[in-house]
């Protein structure tokens, strides 16, 4: 795939939060599933709240700019055989000590925790990846982005819930 929207995602407001629907959160992150790594390598650049974030957006907060993450791509396969390349032809029982194959998709992360506070009082945002490889004349978008899942995960430290619960006045 080109550029990559994704649908409005929830942002869980958690404990007190939920009386004033701003979400508590320490940490957050995009989790990216089943990256494929088999071809060429490339930059996924990530903004949020900017549908039209291109290869020529500047990698800023005030453009929205979250965070990347890197492909080191294998550029296709150079097997001999049908199967080289194919993570679902190789056969493995319990005593195999081979590592995992290494063409099997991979799961990225990219921490947004500062982009998605600089949004405030938000209980949805929608993120947009932008493949971009090197060009003549700057970044150019590929289509070399492919996964399966995107999901936004919050954390928050539990320990800090007496503290927020205190300063709503909460007992």
């Amino acid at each position: 795939m080109e550029i990559y929207t994704s649908p409005p995602l929830d942002i869980a407001a958690s404990g007190a939060a939920e009386a004033t629907a701003a979400p508590v959160f320490d940490r957050a992150d995009l989790i990216f599933h089943d990256v494929d790594h088999s071809g060429p390598s490339f930059t996924a650049r990530v903004y949020l709240a900017n549908s039209d974030a291109d290869a020529a957006t500047p990698i800023t907060a005030e453009t929205g700019y979250a965070g990347c993450f890197t492909i080191f791509g294998h550029g296709g396969c150079v097997g001999t055989d049908d199967d080289h390349c194919n993570p679902k032809a190789r056969t493995v029982d319990e005593f195999d000590l081979r590592m995992p194959h290494p063409l099997l998709p991979q799961t990225k992360v990219v921490t947004v925790t500062e982009a998605l506070r600089r949004l405030g009082s938000v209980s949805e945002v929608t993120v947009t990846v932008v493949p971009v490889v090197p060009g003549d004349s700057g970044p150019e978008v590929t289509d070399a982005l492919s996964f399966t899942t995107m999901r936004l995960a919050t954390y928050r430290d539990d320990s800090r819930l007496d503290d927020v619960d205190q300063e709503n006045g909460s007992a």
